[in-house]
Formats: structure tokens, C-alpha cells, sequence
């Protein structure tokens, strides 16, 4: 019975019910962006580098990529997790999406794919 109640106690407050529509916000404060996790109740901030902007954004439910001159950033609900992969000298981003609990980014050398649940960036050369 102890166990029961302590195992209830860990679960999310909407536990049994839908989860949030939307489990992930984000806000900027200069040049850190502040993911806020409804999944976990906590916010995660990521700065950018010097001489490093922000391209574009785009999110989507439980994923945020952010594209700056030098790289991708994404963040994953699951994991709680910023994870950046470099864009190689004279790649251009073409295509940004995302959706759901992933990301798609077509550039002019790679097909990039990012997964919200693990949190890891998949490559493959055009």
C-alpha cells in the first residue's frame, strides 16, 4: 500500500488524464534562450556564442531548433536536454521543421533529423 501511494506521488499531475497540448515555451533574455518544460516543471537556458545569431526558430509541442551562423541547437522535453551539431564551413540551411517530438533540416550537403524522445541528432550526406 506504501508503495502505491509513493509511486502515485511521483507520477505528473495530469497523470491518467491528457497531458498538456503543449508541453514546451520558450523565451529569450539577450543572447540566452530559455526553454521552459511543462513536463518537468523547470527551465533550461542555452547561451549563444560570441559573434554567434540567431538565424531562425521553430518548435513544435515537445522540440525547439534554433539555427544560428554556426550551428543547429535543439531541445528536447524528454531529456531536458540542449543538443547542438555544427554546420560545416559553406553549409546553408534550406528547409527547417519541426513537429510533434521531432525535426527535419534539409541543408545543401545533409539531411538532419533530430529525435525529441532520445534527444540525438541523425545525419546523412545529399
Amino acid at each position: 500500500m506504501v508503495a502505491l501511494i509513493l509511486a502515485a506521488s511521483c507520477l505528473p499531475a495530469w497523470a491518467g488524464d491528457e497531458p498538456p497540448a503543449r508541453l514546451l515555451w520558450v523565451a529569450w533574455n539577450e543572447d540566452e534562450v530559455v526553454a521552459s518544460n511543462v513536463l518537468f516543471g523547470r527551465s533550461d537556458g542555452f547561451s549563444l556564442k560570441a559573434q554567434e545569431r540567431k538565424v531562425r526558430e521553430i518548435s513544435d509541442n515537445a522540440v525547439y531548433v534554433l539555427e544560428t551562423n554556426r550551428r543547429l541547437i535543439a531541445y528536447s522535453v524528454y531529456t531536458a536536454s540542449w543538443v547542438t551539431i555544427s554546420l560545416r564551413a559553406g553549409e546553408v540551411v534550406d528547409r527547417l521543421e519541426a513537429e510533434d517530438f521531432s525535426a527535419f533540416a534539409l541543408t545543401n550537403r545533409r539531411i538532419l533529423n533530430f529525435n525529441g524522445r532520445s534527444a540525438v541528432w541523425s545525419q546523412s550526406g545529399l
